[in-house]
């Protein structure tokens, strides 16, 4: 008796040390914006628990400072990777929003120029590529329930052969990938920071560009991929762009509508986000099963989503897929990354860090 009551005031005084340094946090990040990457797990268990709503409070409360119409936004730069050069003003900008703040994702009309798709793809193929190759399911465990995909490799190599794998992912470096033109343009496309800005309410903070081939040298029975919840933030969209064909056979996003927002189809499994990361296709359907939408699309084609919904990058059946993602966040707040080193910056992305340091503190130029 006396070891339980022992183990259960060691918790408490562990949950009130966590809450007291997570108070800390907010104040010292409401004062001056300094991220506080220790304050993640507090927040995603209080996401969890309230179904997203403390994420608003938090978001509301910390960011009030930043809180801006998009209507008086203005830009001292340019973009150049998408076709017709859209503008903040363009009006397709108030279909995008809409679908976003209903359903949580929406494909974009605009699309990648052709010049920007064969670059960035020409990169992919040819530059030096880090590998992982997946290993299959312990014993006894289903597919679609497993936290993180078993790994039984990782390495390098020269470029990728994409009809004859020999990986299961081929990811582009970021140094690698930030030395691109039209990568460097996309970061700081006006027509997408117009987006995020009216979906947010503040202009983002920019993070995570990462570019990557998934194939299908995949074990036996991997498929299908869990579903989960992004965190890190409080809240965001994450841009990602198809850089080839997609199909339900290969490698796709998968999102569950309007799972972004507190609702009663998908309270339960917010839930039990407080105890695990992932859930599984059969509890996914088994609540919400017209709900779950599968995005295919094209080659250039963009699509933004509030990843605080439910939602997965299925793996392949058949064939692969090339993939850029960045996010667009609405704070600093949790975020865990850390600033990523620019040797060489383009005019445009150099006066936007210039005109918004905070939107692009987690980039560094080093020369």
């Amino acid at each position: 008796m006396a070891t339980t009551i022992g183990l259960r005031s060691t918790t408490v005084t562990a949950n009130l040390h966590k809450l007291g340094a997570f108070g800390r946090d907010v104040f010292r990040y409401w004062r001056s914006g300094q991220p506080a990457p220790a304050s993640n797990d507090v927040v995603q268990k209080l996401y969890a628990f309230t179904d997203g709503r403390s994420n608003d409070l938090l978001f509301r409360l910390l960011e009030s400072k930043r809180r801006r119409s998009s209507a008086d936004l203005h830009f001292a730069w340019s973009g150049d990777a998408l076709e017709g050069n859209p503008t903040p003003k363009d009006p397709s900008i108030d279909a995008a929003v809409s679908a976003l703040k209903h359903e949580g994702v929406v494909v974009l009309a605009p699309q990648l120029k052709k010049e920007a798709l064969q670059s960035l793809y020409h990169l992919a193929i040819s530059s030096p590529l880090e590998t992982m190759t997946f290993a299959p399911l312990p014993p006894n465990q289903a597919p679609g329930t497993q936290s993180t995909i078993p790994i039984a490799a990782q390495g390098s190599s020269q470029g990728i052969d994409p009809a004859h794998p020999r990986h299961s992912y081929y990811g582009v470096p970021r140094s690698t990938l930030l030395e691109n033109h039209y990568l460097q343009s996309l970061l700081c496309d006006p027509y997408l920071l117009a987006i995020a800005t009216r979906y947010l309410g503040v202009f983002p903070v920019v993070t995570k560009p990462d570019m990557w081939w998934d194939t299908d040298f995949l074990p036996q029975g991997l498929r299908p991929r869990p579903f989960h919840v992004d965190s890190g933030c409080l809240r965001w969209l994450k841009v990602g762009i198809n850089l080839t064909d997609t199909t339900i056979e290969t490698p796709h996003f998968v999102y569950v509508q309007g799972s972004h927002n507190p609702n009663p189809a998908t309270r339960p499994l917010t839930r039990r986000l407080s105890s695990r990361m992932n859930l599984s296709d059969q509890e996914v359907h088994d609540l919400c099963p017209e709900k779950v939408v599968r995005v295919t699309a094209p080659a250039g084609s963009i699509t933004l989503a509030d990843t605080r919904g439910i939602h997965k990058g299925e793996l392949a059946a058949k064939g692969h897929r090339l993939v850029l993602y960045f996010g667009l966040e609405g704070s600093a707040f949790n975020n865990i990354d850390k600033p990523v080193p620019l040797a060489k910056i383009g005019t445009d992305l150099g006066m936007a860090m210039r005109a918004r340091p905070f939107s692009y503190q987690f980039f560094r130029q080093t020369s």
